[in-house]
This record gives structure tokens, sequence and C-alpha cells, in this order.
């Protein structure tokens, strides 16, 4: 069964490489830890010690960890806490957010050999997966060496639950290997239970991205310093598009073309989920006759019409400064990104119809009327127009995302409690 699988994830690779030097998402200075092979530094800092290892796939579930890894140092400054990552962008936020608390690495391949590499040099005692990555190998070296598997903010996606069907005599092996599945809802935990999941292992704890929005709220001394920067004064009405994909930010230039008929000091801030899209998105600002700026860019900020955050970890400083906040990936058929930072700085939200995502947090920003929700782009720019021509409601709205951020709270301290017991156990 091992060779089948290790042969279609090797196809699998050559299938998806062309891609991904396409788009230059290969390679990246962290390839040869995705063989296992760790750089001498990590091995100094673990130390041959036990460590808990944590992984989180990319920047989303990198930062919903940070409450809870911050919470695991402080509770034992010597326990080496390992944070792998499978994207550059994770990495880079991994090394940003948590600094000297964690060793980030990036995760191996999912082949044994790979595999057993990474755990001889991270040497767990627990490990700790976020929300979805479920990998056999890992899982199955897990199990061999004794390490306890938990599973995260756990999440099953109905599409992902329809795809999981297809392989559910295969999963249920992996799944009766974890130790325990700490879910996000009643919903994903029931997904997970008609996968094979043993139920007396299947907790739900709820949504750890609530409380990891709070802990990257900017100061106002940073608002003030990002306004400077941009060149603002407060007076000019700015829309904020977070985390965007491609075919997203022309529906978003073309409406601040429109927009600017009625105000014309308007401006836009895009932040492109992929840093390597920045001249793309770019070439494409210029060509509909606007102003870019790149918000790294250093010297005068004046006379631009649209900006690109083009670094890693700065969007809340942006969203922070937002008249109006766009949720990225739900104008196309992505799924949406998290909706949350927008909503922790109290600012009206507004996204696409494709949210599958993060789909319990958008119905409950919508039911408390924290949000509003467009069928199309084209559906997108009079909502717009009319937040902007109410500043009341888009207020009102802004303070019903804050107070269901607030009372939303709480599944760091239930995860750690959850933990406890595996945590005294070493």
């Amino acid at each position: 069964m091992w060779l089948i699988y290790e042969l279609l994830y090797r196809v699998g690779w050559l299938v998806y490489l062309p891609k991904a030097l396409w788009r230059r998402r290969l390679p990246h200075r962290g390839w040869s830890m995705r063989l296992g092979r760790y750089p001498q530094d990590v091995a100094q800092r673990v130390q041959g010690r036990a460590t808990i290892w944590v992984h989180a796939v990319s920047v989303g579930e990198v930062l919903a960890a940070q409450p809870l890894i911050q919470a695991l140092a402080t509770r034992d400054a010597q326990q080496p806490i390992v944070l792998s990552t499978i994207t550059p962008g994770g990495f880079a936020v991994a090394r940003q957010a948590l600094g000297e608390s964690v060793v980030p690495v990036y995760f191996p391949l999912d082949l044994r050999g790979c595999v057993r590499r990474a755990f001889g040099m991270i040497h767990p005692h627990l490990l700790l997966l976020m929300e979805s990555e479920l990998w056999p190998m890992v899982i199955d070296v897990a199990g061999r060496q004794q390490v306890p598997v938990i599973v995260l903010n756990g999440r099953v996606s109905p599409r992902a639950f329809r795809r999981a069907q297809r392989i559910r005599p295969w999963l249920q092996r992996g799944l009766h290997t974890v130790a325990r599945f700490l879910m996000q809802t009643q919903e994903d935990a029931d997904r997970l239970i008609r996968l094979g999941a043993p139920r007396e292992c299947v907790q739900v704890l709820g949504n750890l991205k609530w409380e990891a929005s709070l802990c990257r709220r900017p100061s106002p001394e940073d608002l003030q310093d990002a306004a400077r920067h941009l060149g603002l004064n407060g007076s000019e009405p700015l829309l904020v598009a977070g985390s965007t994909h491609r075919g997203e930010e022309a529906v978003l230039v073309e409406g601040l073309r429109h927009l600017r008929a009625a105000r014309p000091s308007l401006r836009l801030l895009l932040a492109p989920r992929h840093l390597e899209r920045v001249a793309e998105v770019e070439g494409l600002i210029r060509q509909a006759g606007l102003t870019p700026r790149r918000v790294c860019q250093p010297g005068a900020q004046q006379g631009w019409d649209v900006g690109i955050v083009d670094t890693f970890g700065q969007l809340p400083r942006y969203y922070g400064l937002a008249t109006v906040a766009v949720v990225g990936g739900s104008l196309i058929p992505h799924g949406g990104q998290n909706p949350l930072e927008p909503a922790s700085l109290g600012k009206p939200i507004v996204f696409g119809p494709s949210m599958h995502n993060f789909a319990q947090i958008a119905q409950q920003l919508l039911a408390h009327r924290a949000a509003v929700q467009v069928r199309s782009g084209a559906e997108l720019i009079p909502t717009l127009e009319e937040l902007l021509a109410h500043p009341d409601q888009a207020g009102a709205m802004g303070a019903c995302a804050l107070q269901l951020i607030e009372r939303s709270r709480g599944a760091c301290q239930r995860t750690l409690d959850a933990l406890a017991p595996l945590l005294t156990e070493r």
C-alpha cells in the first residue's frame, strides 16, 4: 500500500512541478529542508531534546497557532517548539511573528525517507497538526515511533469530505493512529467521524482564529506610522483588499475608477496573496491608467492611486487604516481568505460568494450584521458605494464585528486544557 502511495505522491509532484516553477514558487531556500535535511542551527537549538512539533501549512495557519504556541512557550521556556510550514510566506511569518519562541523549519515531503530524517533531527515528543494537514506518511512514522499526533483547530470542508469519501477505507487506518481530533465545529466533527475517526477521540473546541486575530492588532503608533508612510492624512477614504488572487485585482481596480467619479480622493490598497504576483498586479494597475505604489518602496508616498502590500505580515497595519475592507479569495471560486483580521479592527467587511473555507465564520459575521456578502464582482461596486456614502452604517458594522470577536474567544484555553495530560507525560 505504501509503495503505491509513494508512487502516486511522486507522480503528483512531477505534475505540480512545471506549474510551481512557472509561478516562481520553486525553488526556494528551504527546499533542502523539505527533503528532511535541516541546517546545523536547527540541531543546535533542539540539542537532542524531545520537542513539541507544530505543523501549520501556510500564513493563515501559522497565525492561528500563534496564541497557542506563545502559551506553550510561557508554560515551559525550556521546551523546544519546532514550527514547520510548507510555504515561504508561512516560514517568513513564523520567524517574524514568533521569533525566538520557535525553531522554524520547512515540513518534509511525505516520503518515508524524508519523514524519517526529519523525525531523527526534530525528536518530537508530541506532533500537533493544524486544521486539515493529515499527511499519511508523517502520521504512520509518528505512530511507529509512538509519538502522539493531535489535530488542532481541525476542519473538514464539504469539498474535502466528498474527496475523502472516495478513499475512506484506506483513510481509516491513518485516522485511528491520531490520538485526538480537536475540531472547530460540530459539522467538522460529524464529517470526520463519518470518514472513520473514532468518535471518542473527536472533540469540538471552537476556532483558534478568533483569538489569533486579536494577537495581531496594531498599536495606535503602528497605525500612525503606516498612515505617514503612505502619505495619508486621515481624511481620504481608503479601500483595503486583503489576500487577493488573480482575477480579483482587475475587478477592484475597475471599481476604483468607477467610485472615484463621486470621490476623487478615494484610494485602493491591494495585498496579493502571493507576493510573486506583485509585478503582475503593478502592470494591471498601469494598464488601467492609474499610478501604483509598492508600500515598501522608500521615499515620498504621494501621488499614488493603488498601493500594493509587497511584504509579509503587514496586512493588519493597513486593514487598520481601511474605510472598508474587502476579503480576497471570495470573488473567484477559491473559498475566501480570513475575514477575522479586519473584524478584529472593527472594520466593515465585504466578501464575495466563495467563502467555503471560512463558512461558519462568514455565517456568523453575516448573522451579526458585521459583514456584507455580494453575489458577484458587479455587485461589489454598488455595495462599496453604499458603505462609503453612509459612514454611520459602516461604523455600526465594524462595531458589530468587534463585539462578535470578543464574544468568540476561549478556544485557545480549551485547547491547552485538552493538551495538558500529554504535556505532563513527557
